[in-house]
């Protein structure tokens, strides 16, 4: 007898093991996560698992269940805000699922969730003491599998098969897991070959309905994990799209594994009939492939691979691995890739994939973040140029005045001997919201950048008494606009000196009044360009911009001193992309698609005032200079 056939000998006892299990623990958070998308995470073994729990998750309709294995939950570019994240490994003990619960945690997922058979692996304990994570711990009657999973994998099976159960018919108890018990030892006590004809040197062509996404995934993991048989999977209709070729290729060393459900068998018996006769088959039937049905099948799966062994003389419980085994299952590569991707990485790969900027250098985005922070680190400030809304004031409430605990940071820094200075898109109402805010004394020593740059004045001067001169190509696009009924009905066009503001929410269709603006003769010639804030379209000369504050008040600074620029519209077309192109520069929001241009340093965790507070404290005065000071700001987190 192989050690595989011994470990499939007691498979039943680890089920009667589960009915005991943490059954109850498994269903309530079935239930908690009902409506919820889930992530399901697994690797090897532990991926027939994430399969079969997306099966259960789909029967009671508890949400859409994606399955993806570490690397691909590490490396997705959607965020998984309100997700649950199950992850599933027998061992609990290899780098790639310590990778993916540390992503997980510091993720804005719902919840997290690691079920294992091995409450002592590394990443089993290190779930048990995180608040932000859950350790399920699942009985085995033998703690060791052999190379292939076998106990872990059917004993979380079981748990997961009652645990359904429960939430479906919360009467049934463990009744399943008995159930499935008593079908798996008569399974394992009677052990029959489903595929006798199969050869060593065979192709194992396994054609499935994708109901049957379980059985399928342990066959191909087993093959290629134990390397018994080169394998393929398709689903029935995409193997008639070109994959039968191969059939007519190698029809005699191609060995066929159908899987159906009362749903497929027609479309399999199509294609058999079609096959050459020269091709062996083998077929199981799943049924309806209900939960039980499915658990049930993993148990055949698992027989099936032990023939295949049989077949070509090999122990799937020992196939026999290479020297260089250890040094791949070892790798900390995907852990430490988690730690290079911290929320400013993040955020700036989101950018990259949403802009699609071909210009972007394919520069490691965390050895540029590491080297602007250290820049930003060694930086002596002596001043700092921040926009106004979005960035001093949330979009949403831009009419009210900066919080107080902002106004006392800048108090702090301008007493410190640090020039402020702001650029907004706004004119003369972010001056009158300052002059509250801000005492008297401060004024005159406030630079204003108004209208995107448009306009400079120092606080003091209310520009209502001193406006800017008018700009004759600037009234020919108003006049353009109005022209095209391109606002809303009632909604009347804000004409400005130097600055032309249309609010999102006054256009008929944003699409179209982009489109038709490029069309305008003023701005297609360059005369006029287009910014965007996250609340309006700002329409200004071609030479009017935010770096004009910049070097404003760069102008009055000693030589050596740099100036901090802060802002939230650094994506492109975005009213603070030049000024955060220049270093040092911190974004509270949008960031553009190029690992040289602007960055944030919270990334979707913290944005706006609230990261702007972050900063600011994080501001020290020494000698009239400022500096940024890190231990401060990781101190703030949250």
């Amino acid at each position: 007898m192989t050690i595989f056939a011994e470990k499939l000998a007691t498979l039943a006892d680890t089920v009667r093991l589960v009915a005991d299990g943490p059954i109850e623990a498994v269903a309530a958070a079935l239930r908690e996560g009902a409506g919820r998308p889930a992530i399901a995470i697994g690797s090897g073994g532990s991926a027939i698992m994430a399969e079969y729990f997306a099966s259960c998750r789909s029967s009671l309709g508890l949400g859409l269940t994606l399955v993806q294995t570490p690397l691909e939950f590490v490396l997705a570019p959607e965020s998984c805000n309100g997700f649950s994240i199950w992850l599933f490994s027998a061992g609990a003990d290899n780098p790639d699922v310590e990778g993916a619960l540390k992503a997980a945690v510091a993720s804005d997922a719902a919840n997290v969730r690691l079920v294992t058979v091995n409450e002592w692996g590394s990443t089993a304990v290190a779930a048990a003491n995180n608040s932000r994570a859950e350790l399920i711990v699942v009985p085995v009657a033998e703690r060791k599998d052999g190379f292939l999973a076998t106990h872990s994998l059917v004993g979380m099976v079981a748990c997961v098969l009652a645990a359904s159960d429960l939430v479906a018919n919360p009467s049934e108890g463990s009744r399943s897991a008995h159930s499935l018990a008593e079908s798996v030892g008569r399974a394992v006590a009677d052990l029959r070959s489903t595929v006798p004809s199969f050869r060593q040197g065979d192709t194992l062509c396994l054609l499935c309905d994708p109901q049957c996404r379980t059985f399928a995934r342990l066959i191909e993991t087993s093959l290629w994990e134990t390397g018994i048989a080169p394998v393929q999977v398709a689903d029935f209709r995409n193997f008639a799209h070109g994959r039968h070729v191969w059939a007519a290729r190698h029809p005699h060393s191609m060995f066929v594994l159908a899987v159906t459900t009362a749903l497929t068998r027609d479309l399999w018996e199509n294609i058999k009939r079609a096959l050459p006769s020269t091709i062996r088959i083998s077929e199981l039937d799943l049924g309806y492939a209900g939960r039980f049905r499915t658990a049930l099948s993993v148990i055949e799966g698992l027989i099936v691979v032990h023939f295949l062994g049989v077949a070509t003389e090999i122990d799937p419980a020992k196939p026999g691995r290479g020297d260089f085994a250890e040094a791949i299952y070892g790798d900390r590569g995907l852990a430490d890739v988690v730690g290079r991707l911290s929320p400013a990485v993040q955020h700036k790969l989101e950018a990259i994939r949403r802009h699609d900027d071909q210009s972007c250098l394919p520069c490691p985005p965390d050895a540029i973040c590491a080297d602007r922070l250290a820049d930003l680190e060694k930086a002596r400030l002596g001043g700092i140029v921040l926009d106004y809304d979005g960035t001093v004031v949330a979009t949403e409430t831009r009419l009210e005045l900066p919080a107080s605990s902002l106004v006392d940071e800048l108090i702090r820094l301008a007493d410190g001997g640090i020039a402020i200075a702001f650029a907004t898109g706004r004119g003369g109402s972010a001056g009158d919201a300052l002059r509250q805010s801000l005492p008297v004394r401060l004024h005159s020593s406030i630079t204003m950048g108004y209208y995107n740059g448009g306009h400079i004045r120092s606080l003091d001067v209310d520009i209502d008494d001193d406006p800017p001169f008018a700009d004759s190509s600037l009234a020919r696009v108003a006049d353009w606009i109005e022209c095209r009924a391109l606002l809303k009905p009632k909604c009347l066009l804000k004409r400005g000196n130097v600055q032309i503001s249309v609010k999102h929410h006054d256009v008929v269709e944003l699409h179209r009044f982009k489109h038709e603006l490029a069309m305008c003769p003023d701005i297609a010639n360059g005369k006029i360009r287009v910014l965007t804030s996250h609340h309006s379209f700002d329409l200004l000369p071609h030479g009017t911009s935010k770096t004009a504050v910049l070097q404003e008040i760069r102008r009055t600074m000693s030589d050596g001193l740099q100036v901090l620029s802060i802002g939230d519209s650094g994506e492109p077309g975005g009213n603070d992309v030049e000024l955060l192109a220049n270093r040092p520069s911190i974004s509270v929001d949008g960031v553009c698609g190029d690992v040289q241009g602007s960055w944030s340093l919270f990334g979707r965790a913290s944005s706006g005032p609230a990261a702007l507070l972050r900063i600011l404290r994080a501001l020290c005065i020494e000698n009239g200079r400022g500096r940024m000071d890190f231990d401060k700001l990781a101190a703030s987190h949250g």
